[in-house]
């Protein structure tokens, strides 16, 4: 990317690097470590016009909900969880999001559009984070 005149580097992290989870602090201090790593990261390359971010999703309708344990978020005792139901009660704009809302997040940040975009983080979590510490939607 030096020898290129810069570039974009996009970490993928979650929701889950911006605050705690009950029973999953291991990924909670990985995802946070991610977020971490890009900041540094981008102070460390922006001479070289190398923009570094993180993108931190909240709930994606993906399969790894299939492996989750509904009471811990741990692995898989019990059904499995339906992202969309827990996106009811928990997310503002009422539903999960899709991985092509990640992907538009992402395509923006690598796209020139973002060329004064470095050391942020991106959430796309459907207004999770703007309510952190809220009483959950009902």
């Amino acid at each position: 990317m030096r020898r290129a005149g810069g570039g974009s580097i996009i970490l993928m992290s979650s929701v889950a690097g911006l605050r705690g989870a009950a029973g999953l602090a291991g990924y909670c201090a990985t995802k946070g470590g991610v977020r971490l790593l890009a900041k540094a990261a981008a102070l460390e390359v922006a001479s070289a016009n190398i923009r570094v971010n993180s993108v931190h999703p909240g709930i994606i309708d993906t399969p790894i909900w299939g492996k989750l344990n509904p009471s811990t978020g741990g692995d898989r005792r019990n059904a499995p969880i339906d992202p969309n139901a827990r996106a009811r009660l928990a997310v503002p704009l009422g539903s999960a999001g899709q991985a092509q809302d990640v992907a538009d997040g992402v395509l923006f940040l690598a796209s020139d559009a973002a060329h004064y975009v470095t050391g942020s983080e991106l959430v796309i979590d459907g207004g999770i984070m703007a309510g952190a510490g809220a009483r959950p939607r009902t």
